[in-house]
C-alpha cells in the first residue's frame, strides 16, 4: 500500500512541478516565443529547412501542437524538466521525500532562469536536461530499463535538436567519463551513452545530406564563426588588407559591415545577404576564417578567450522578450490555428508589456553566484581530501562520490557551454542562462548534504 501511495505522490510532485515551472508562460497568457521560434514553426509547417538550424525541434513542435496551439510543447518541456530535476534529487538523497522535492522545485521556479528557458518555444532547455540526463545515466545504477531508455532518448533528442550540443556532450564524455573509467575504475554505461550521441550525430548528418548533400553536422555553421572574428576585428582587418585582391564577395562590402554578430548575421541588407548569402558564400566564409587563423592567431586566441570569460558572466533570465512582430508572430499569424492567434495577440509579451521583475534579476545573479560558488568549493575540497587520501593509502576515496561527480559535470558543462557559445559565436545573456541554473541545483543539494551530515552527527557528551 506504501508504495502505490508513494508513487502516486511522486505523480502530484512532478504535476505541480511542471506547473511551478510554467508559470511565466501562464503569467504572459501564452507560451514565451523569441525570434527563432518562427523558424523553427515554420520549418516542419512550411517544408523548408533553414541553413542555420536543424529541423528536429521543427518535428518535434508539430508532433506535440499540429498547429493548433502551443502549449503542449511547452507543458512537455516542463514536465520532462521537472522530472530530471526530481530524478537527480532522489539519486544523491534516496531517502528525499516529496517536501524536499517541493522545496528544490519552488527555488529553481523562483529563484532562477529555469522557468523562462523551460516555458519557451525554443530548444534551449534542452542543453540543460541533457546534462542531468548524462549524470543520472552514469551515476545512477538503480534505474530501470524504462527509465535509461527515456534518458536515452533526451540525449539522442537534445544532441539533434541544437548544434551546440553535440560539442558540449562529447567533451563531457572526455573530461568526465575518460577519467572516471581509468583513474577510479568506475563503471561506465557505454551503450547508453554513447548510443543516443551516435543517434543524434546521425540523424544531423542525414538531414544535411537529404537537404544539401553534404555529409556534414553543420554544413554552414562557419558563418557564426566569421560573425564573430568579424564583430571581434581580426577578419575585419584581413578584409582591410587583402581586398579587392582576394576576390572575395565581402570585399566590396567591407566598408559597410555591421559592428555586431547579430548585425552581420540577421539584419537586413547586411552585407552577408548582398554579397550571396551563407550558402552560396560558404567557400570563400571558410577561406577568409583560415586566413585569419593563419595571419592573426594571437589576437583570434586572445578574442576567443575573452568572449569565454564573457560568456561565463552574463546572464539573465527572460532574455529577448520582445514581440517580435516581423519574426515569430508573423509566422504563428501565418500558421496557426485563428484561436492560437487570438491568445497570442492577448499575451503580455505581444503587447511588449512582459518583463522580468527587477528583484528577481537580483535574486538570479546571486542565487546563481552562490551556487557557482558552492558546488566549485565542494568540488575543490572533496578532490585535495581525496588526493590526501591517495597519497596516504594509494587509493582514491571520495566522501560523497555521486554528488561529487554531478557538481564537476555541472561544472564543466557550465565550461564548456560558454566555450561552445561565446568563444565560437559570441556572448549573449541567452546562453548561458539555459544552463547556469544547474550551479544553483547542485549548491542546494551540497547545502543539503552538510545539513544531513549534522543532523546525523552523534551529540557528544561529558561527563
Amino acid at each position: 500500500m506504501a508504495r502505490p501511495r508513494r508513487r502516486a505522490g511522486e505523480a502530484w510532485l512532478l504535476a505541480g512541478s511542471a506547473l511551478l515551472l510554467l508559470w511565466p508562460a501562464l503569467d504572459n497568457g501564452f507560451p514565451l516565443i523569441f525570434s527563432d521560434t518562427g523558424t523553427y514553426i515554420s520549418q516542419a509547417m512550411e517544408l523548408h529547412l533553414g541553413w542555420d538550424r536543424p529541423p528536429f525541434y521543427s518535428f518535434l513542435l508539430l508532433a506535440l501542437d499540429w498547429g493548433r496551439t502551443l502549449w503542449p510543447p511547452v507543458i512537455a518541456q516542463c514536465f520532462c524538466t521537472a522530472w530530471l530535476v526530481r530524478r537527480t534529487q532522489s539519486m544523491v538523497f534516496p531517502e528525499s521525500g516529496g517536501i524536499a522535492g517541493a522545496v528544490a522545485m519552488a527555488l529553481l521556479a523562483g529563484a532562477t532562469a529555469l522557468p523562462w528557458t523551460a516555458a519557451q518555444v525554443m530548444p534551449d532547455i534542452f542543453t540543460s536536461i541533457m546534462v542531468l540526463a548524462l549524470a543520472i545515466m552514469v551515476l545512477d545504477d538503480d534505474c530501470t530499463w524504462l527509465e535509461r531508455g527515456a534518458l536515452m532518448a533526451v540525449i539522442a533528442l537534445a544532441i539533434a535538436v541544437h548544434l551546440s550540443n553535440p560539442p558540449i556532450y562529447a567533451g563531457l564524455c572526455l573530461t568526465v567519463l575518460v577519467p572516471r573509467a581509468v583513474l577510479f575504475r568506475s563503471r561506465v554505461p557505454w551503450f547508453g551513452v554513447l548510443a543516443p550521441f551516435a543517434v543524434g550525430v546521425a540523424a544531423l548528418i542525414g538531414a544535411n545530406v537529404v537537404a544539401s548533400g553534404q555529409m556534414s553536422l553543420s554544413p554552414y555553421g562557419s558563418t557564426f564563426l566569421l560573425a564573430r572574428l568579424l564583430a571581434d576585428g581580426p577578419a575585419r582587418a584581413v578584409l582591410s588588407r587583402d581586398c579587392p585582391g582576394a576576390g572575395w564577395a565581402l570585399c566590396r562590402y567591407r566598408r559597410d559591415l555591421p559592428r555586431s554578430a547579430d548585425g552581420f548575421l540577421w539584419r537586413a541588407g547586411s552585407p552577408l545577404y548582398r554579397a550571396g548569402g551563407p550558402v552560396r558564400l560558404i567557400g570563400q566564409t571558410d577561406a577568409i576564417i583560415l586566413r585569419t587563423m593563419r595571419d592573426e592567431p594571437v589576437t583570434v586566441a586572445r578574442d576567443a578567450a575573452r568572449d569565454f570569460v564573457l560568456q561565463l558572466t552574463i546572464f539573465a533570465p527572460g532574455s529577448g522578450l520582445r514581440p517580435w512582430r516581423a519574426t515569430a508572430a508573423a509566422t504563428i499569424r501565418r500558421d496557426f490555428a485563428p484561436a492560437a492567434v487570438r491568445a497570442l495577440n492577448g499575451s503580455l509579451q505581444a503587447r511588449d508589456e512582459l518583463r522580468v521583475p527587477l528583484v528577481m534579476l537580483v535574486v538570479d545573479r546571486g542565487g546563481a553566484l552562490l551556487g557557482l560558488a558552492i558546488t566549485a568549493g565542494f568540488v575543490g575540497v572533496s578532490a585535495a581530501e581525496a588526493t590526501l587520501h591517495r597519497l596516504r593509502t594509494g587509493m582514491w576515496r571520495l566522501i560523497d562520490a555521486r554528488l561529487f561527480t554531478l557538481s564537476a559535470i555541472v561544472l564543466l558543462a557550465l565550461l564548456g557551454n560558454a566555450a561552445v557559445t561565446g568563444a565560437l559565436s559570441g556572448p549573449h545573456a541567452r546562453y548561458q542562462s539555459r544552463v547556469v541554473w544547474l550551479a544553483v541545483l547542485t549548491g542546494a543539494l551540497t547545502l543539503q548534504r552538510v545539513y544531513s551530515a549534522r543532523c546525523s552527527r552523534p551529540i557528544s557528551t561529558t561527563t
